[in-house]
C-alpha cells in the first residue's frame, strides 16, 4: 500500500518533457510574393536585349524593379505619366523621380532612368486605393516591357498546368503499378 501511494505521489510530481518553444520570426521576414519575368527581345537590327521585371509584394512593402533596351523608354515614361501625373515629379536629364515623404520616411517612390525602373511603395502608409493603382500600373508596364499581354500570359499558364497535371497522371499511375507489385510479393511472400 505504501508502495503504491509512493509512486502515485512521484508520478504526479514528475516533470514533463518540455516542448521546445517556437522560434520567433527573424525581422523583415513577412510573408511575400512575387513573380520575376526574364525575356530576350530581338530588334531589327539583328542585336539581342535582355529585359527582366520583377514584381514583389510583402506584408509592408510593394516593389516593383525593370529593366530594358533603352529603346522602351520612351513608351515607359509615358504609361507612367498616364498614370502617375505629373504630381511630385522631379526631371533631372533623363531621370524621373516621383516620390512622397511621410514625417521624413519615404512613403512611394518612382524612379525612372535610361533602361531602368524602380517603384517602391510602404503599404503601412498607403491607401488600398492608391496599393491597387500601382499593381495595376505594374502589370501595363510587365506587358509592355515584356512585349507580351495578359491574354498570352495566361495561355503560357494555363499550358504549364496541362503539363503539371499530365506529370502527375503519369507518376499517380506508376505509384498505383508499384502498390499492385507490392500486393502480388507480399501475396507470394505469405504464401512460402
Amino acid at each position: 500500500m505504501f508502495m503504491m501511494a509512493l509512486c502515485s505521489t512521484l508520478s504526479l510530481n514528475a516533470q514533463r518533457t518540455p516542448e521546445p518553444p517556437t522560434p520567433p520570426k527573424a525581422p523583415g521576414t513577412n510573408s511575400s510574393s512575387g513573380t520575376s519575368y526574364s525575356i530576350t527581345i530581338e530588334n531589327d537590327d539583328d542585336k539581342q536585349h535582355n529585359s527582366s521585371v520583377s514584381i514583389s509584394e510583402s506584408d509592408d512593402t510593394y516593389k516593383f524593379r525593370a529593366s530594358y533596351h533603352k529603346s522602351k523608354n520612351q513608351g515607359v515614361k509615358q504609361i507612367l505619366l498616364e498614370k502617375l501625373g505629373r504630381e511630385g515629379l522631379k526631371v533631372n536629364g533623363n531621370t524621373y523621380l516621383w516620390s512622397e515623404s511621410e514625417n521624413g520616411d519615404e512613403v512611394f517612390e518612382c524612379k525612372l532612368t535610361s533602361g531602368k525602373l524602380r517603384i517602391y511603395l510602404d503599404l503601412e502608409s498607403s491607401s488600398d486605393k492608391f496599393l491597387a493603382k500601382l499593381k495595376n500600373m505594374g502589370q501595363d508596364l510587365k506587358y509592355y516591357i515584356s512585349g507580351s499581354s495578359k491574354e498570352e500570359e495566361q495561355a503560357k499558364k494555363v499550358e504549364r498546368a496541362k503539363r503539371d497535371m499530365e506529370r502527375a497522371q503519369r507518376d499517380l499511375e506508376r505509384a498505383q503499378r508499384d502498390l499492385e507489385r507490392s500486393k502480388r510479393a507480399a501475396e507470394r511472400a505469405k504464401k512460402n
